[in-house]
């Protein structure tokens, strides 16, 4: 196949910066074209600066709080992020927190089936044995090495490919209190979503493969790897050593870490980076309205926006699935079909920060904050808990995460809620109405008066996580197999290049599919798709 002469990247998020940063530099001599719908660039990924005063009035004084409308916290173990931070520049404005703090080692749960108010996760050996999650995690923790592996299995053409939801998999290896109070609270700090839907394979691979190299025990995988820690390391399979520099080193003892100006300090520097470089164009506020493959002698691409056409020879797709479905060339036309883009939902999710005037410790335990299990009674609307009611997934509590964030993190408390998700109830459209819920909420889940807060922000999120369901691995394997048809004949090119096996309508390997739809939903997996890209190119 020849190297790509136009490439097409549709899609402005962190995935689609990642694949123009990282197609730039695999393919200098290319032009790259980035389309992107809104007037911004970055997608989810956005920062704010609420400023206030000494005495919590917004308008009097010049500090500042940074609030995420997105993701707001980094973990070091994503190479591909470390490797951007290196390579734009941004060590200096790197903020960590250590793997000694409050953040790092306590975490809870609001499980009003336990306990009133929080019930810290055991960080400990002596914690554990004080804990309520005791009399649920001890049996279960016990019994699941004696457990017969158990795992479903399916012809080897199923459709599910030994695949199963996170519930079932911790429900049949734990338990199903476990599934429920520990399975779905993580879920909804990731994916804000069913643990009952997810795919285990797609959504925690290293969850699944505790249980393979365990020979059917997940308990006997974590000791087999801390035997095996550190032993038989390499470079990774089928990708280049990460350009770390110092970053690495930098990282040493972080449990999480962002940047003074927030995360958006990452998506700005990628936007800076690409605008400074002569073969790449970003366009936001341009969408792609359609994509067509011609009915000439080397099914040329086209992509359509509003304003013109573009005749790339390369596509790659940052879009959300349905998005990509929508803009594809119709049923009718001779371009080969993509499967499976509208098999995955999306969840929802209200993010509402609040900054009060008071210091953290007067509203908050130390630590990171707190997730809320699926009730018992599932995600039905009732009176009580309150937490179900509004469906709040979960609390961040930020000015303990980033406490380095601004200088005024000692005399505010920063905190962010997240509601919606599988509880699916209607909020309130008011954002002062909803702020008056949530407080409540937050006065029975913490055991104590919550103020009224100085400032607030409201994001309301439409379809912003996806739902990696039971059987992703395979159908994104079937896609990737469709959009490489062809691809291995030598058919990429025209005329004499073609292959004996050329197939009209055939993508050829033109075109890649990426994204949080894709292979995951983390800031690491997006920036890791864009780092993969054009490998075979």
């Amino acid at each position: 196949m020849p190297p790509p002469r136009h490439i097409a990247i549709l899609g402005g998020g962190l995935t689609g910066l990642s694949s123009a940063f990282h197609l730039s530099r695999r393919f200098p001599n290319a032009r790259i074209t980035l389309l992107e719908k809104q007037n911004r660039l970055g997608g989810w990924v956005r920062s704010e600066q609420i400023r206030l005063g000494s005495d919590g009035d917004p308008n009097s004084n010049p500090a500042a709080l940074t609030v995420e409308a997105g993701p707001r916290t980094l973990r070091p173990a994503s190479k591909s992020v470390l490797e951007l931070i290196n390579l734009l520049h941004l060590q200096s404005a790197l903020l960590t927190t250590p793997r000694t703090a409050p953040a790092a080692r306590s975490r809870f749960l609001y499980a009003p089936s336990l306990q009133r108010g929080l019930t810290a996760l055991p960080a400990s050996a002596l914690a554990f044995l004080g804990s309520p999650l005791r009399q649920v995690l001890l049996p279960a923790i016990l019994r699941e090495p004696l457990r017969k592996s158990n795992r479903p299995r399916q012809p080897p053409k199923a459709d599910l490919d030994e695949d199963e939801s996170l519930a079932s998999f911790l429900g049949r290896r734990f338990g199903p209190d476990v599934a429920r109070l520990l399975g779905s609270a993580l879920c909804h700090g990731v994916y804000a979503a069913d643990a009952r839907e997810l795919s285990v394979r797609a959504a925690f691979p290293a969850l699944y493969g505790l249980e393979d190299r365990g020979g059917g025990s997940v308990v006997l995988g974590v000791l087999k790897d801390m035997v095996s820690f550190g032993k038989g390391k390499g470079k990774g399979e089928g990708v280049d050593e990460y350009d770390l520099g110092d970053v690495e080193a930098k990282m040493r003892g972080v449990a999480v870490y962002s940047f003074r100006g927030g995360m958006q300090t990452l998506s700005d520097a990628l936007v800076k980076a690409l605008e400074a470089w002569p073969n790449v164009e970003l366009c936001a506020g341009e969408a792609a309205s359609g994509i067509e493959m011609r009915e000439d002698e080397n099914d040329s691409l086209v992509v359509h926006t509003a304003a013109r056409a573009l005749e790339p020879t390369h596509i790659v797709s940052a879009l959300p699935l349905p998005v990509l479905q929508s803009i594809l060339p119709p049923p009718t036309s001779h371009a080969r079909p993509l499967p499976h883009l509208t098999a995955n939902p999306a969840s929802s999710v209200t993010v509402l920060s609040l900054v009060f005037a008071v210091p953290p410790h007067t509203i908050h335990p130390p630590g990171f904050g707190y997730l809320v299990p699926r009730p018992p009674e599932g995600y039905t609307p009732s009176p009580s808990p309150p937490a179900a009611e509004l469906g709040v997934l979960g609390t961040v509590f930020d000015s303990c995460a980033l406490p380095a964030q601004s200088q005024a993190e000692a005399e505010h408390t920063k905190l962010t809620v997240m509601l919606g998700g599988p509880f699916r109830v209607p909020l309130p459209s008011d954002d002062e109405e909803l702020v008056t819920r949530v407080l409540a909420h937050l006065k029975e889940a913490l055991q104590g008066d919550v103020p009224r807060p100085v400032a607030w922000r409201v994001w309301r999120h439409e379809r912003c996580i996806p739902t990696l369901k039971v059987g992703h691995v395979r159908r994104m394997e079937e896609l990737r197999a469709v959009l490489m048809e062809g691809a291995e004949s030598g058919e990429g090119g025209t005329g004499n290049e073609k292959g004996e096996g050329w197939r009209r309508g055939a993508w050829r390997g033109r075109m890649e599919v990426v994204g949080a739809g894709v292979g995951g939903v983390s800031v690491g997996d997006c920036v890791e798709a864009g780092r993969r890209l054009g490998a075979r190119w």
